[in-house]
C-alpha cells in the first residue's frame, strides 16, 4: 500500500470535516484522473469508445482512510499497480514507461504535474485527460484556493493553485484537432492483447498507435516490415503526434520516403500560433466591400482573361 495526503486550503477548509459536495468533486477528479492516467501509460490513450477494461477500475481504486485537521487533509491509501491488477501489470509490456510498484494515484500526480507546468510536448496527458483535470475548477468553485498532494515517497507536495491550474484549460485549447493521416514506416513492435503498435519512420522517429479496426493476423503478418498506415493522427498541444489511431494497415512499397514523415496539424488549437486573428485590414475584411460592383459581365470576363 502507498499513502497520500490531499490537503485543501482556503475558506472552505474547515479542519477535520468536509462538505459532501466538495468531497464528491475532489474524489471525482482523483478517481477519473487516476483511470485516465493509468490507461494512457498502459495503452497510449486515456479513454476510448465502449467499456473500459476491468483492470482500469481495479488499478485506479483507492481508499480514503481518514480526515485530519491542518486545514482539511484527506488521508488516502492505494495499492500498487501490480497489487491491484497483477494480470495486467505483471507482464511489463507497457506502451509508456511506468513502474508497476507505483500506483494510479502516483501516475495521476505525474501527469497533472506536467499539465500544471504547461508542458506542450508532454506524452503524459492527452486532450481527454486534460478534460478530466479541468474538473478541478469545480473544486476551486467551493472556495478552495490551493490543493496539495503529497505521496509517501516525497516530502514535497504537488501544489495546485488557481494560477497553475490556468495552464490546464489553456493546453486543452491549444491542442490541434485530430485529423486524417497516412504514414509509412516499419512496424517495430506489436502488442496482440490490445493491438497497440509502434511505427518507425525513415528519420528514426517512432510513432505510437492503436489498431483496433485492423485484424490481428494482418498486424502479425506485417511485423518488422514496411507498412502503410491510414487513420487518424492525435496531437499534443505542441503539434507533435501523440498517437496514430489506425483504420487500415497494408504492406508498403520499397520507396516509402514520401509517406515516412511525421504528420503535422493542418490547423492549430484555439490559442495556437497557427491561428491568426483577423483585423480590420486582414482576412475577409481586406476583401469585403472592395469590389466596385458596377462592372458588366463582359468587363469582368475581359479582366479575367487579361489576368490569365
Amino acid at each position: 500500500m502507498l499513502t497520500y495526503r490531499l490537503r485543501l486550503l482556503g475558506p472552505e477548509a474547515r479542519g477535520a470535516r468536509i462538505g459532501a459536495a466538495l468531497l464528491k468533486d475532489i474524489l471525482d477528479v482523483m478517481t477519473e484522473g487516476a483511470k485516465g492516467a493509468v490507461r494512457l501509460r498502459a495503452e497510449g490513450r486515456s479513454s476510448a469508445r465502449g467499456l473500459a477494461p476491468a483492470w482500469v477500475g481495479k488499478a485506479a481504486d483507492f481508499d480514503v482512510v481518514g480526515l485530519a485537521a491542518g486545514s482539511t487533509v484527506l488521508l488516502i491509501e492505494a495499492k500498487t499497480l501490480h497489487e491491484a491488477a497483477p494480470e495486467r501489470f505483471g507482464q511489463g509490456d507497457f506502451l509508456l514507461e511506468l513502474d508497476p510498484n507505483d500506483s494510479a494515484i502516483g501516475l495521476l500526480e505525474q501527469s497533472l504535474s506536467e499539465a500544471l507546468e504547461g508542458k506542450t510536448d508532454s506524452e503524459l496527458f492527452d486532450e481527454a485527460l486534460l478534460g478530466k483535470f479541468e474538473d478541478l475548477g469545480d473544486v476551486f468553485a467551493h472556495r478552495v484556493e490551493t490543493i496539495e498532494l503529497t505521496n509517501g515517497r516525497s516530502t514535497r507536495p504537488l501544489i495546485i493553485d488557481r494560477a497553475r491550474f490556468a495552464n490546464v484549460p489553456k493546453l486543452r485549447r491549444e491542442t490541434p484537432p485530430a485529423q486524417a493521416a497516412r504514414v509509412a514506416g516499419w512496424l517495430d513492435a506489436i502488442r496482440h492483447s490490445d493491438r497497440m503498435f509502434t511505427l518507425k519512420l525513415e528519420s528514426g522517429t517512432t510513432l505510437r498507435g492503436v489498431a483496433e479496426a485492423v485484424p490481428t493476423e494482418t498486424l502479425a503478418g506485417l511485423f518488422g516490415r514496411k507498412a502503410m498506415v491510414s487513420g487518424t493522427a492525435v496531437f499534443r498541444p505542441s503539434g507533435a503526434v501523440l498517437r496514430i489511431e489506425a483504420e487500415h494497415i497494408e504492406p508498403a512499397g520499397e520507396d516509402v520516403a514520401f509517406w515516412s514523415v511525421e504528420p503535422r496539424p493542418l490547423r492549430g488549437g484555439e490559442e495556437s500560433p497557427l491561428r491568426v486573428n483577423q483585423g480590420p485590414r486582414s482576412g475577409l475584411n481586406a476583401i469585403l466591400g472592395q469590389w466596385p460592383g458596377d462592372e458588366s459581365d463582359e468587363q469582368i470576363a475581359r479582366a479575367l482573361e487579361d489576368l490569365s
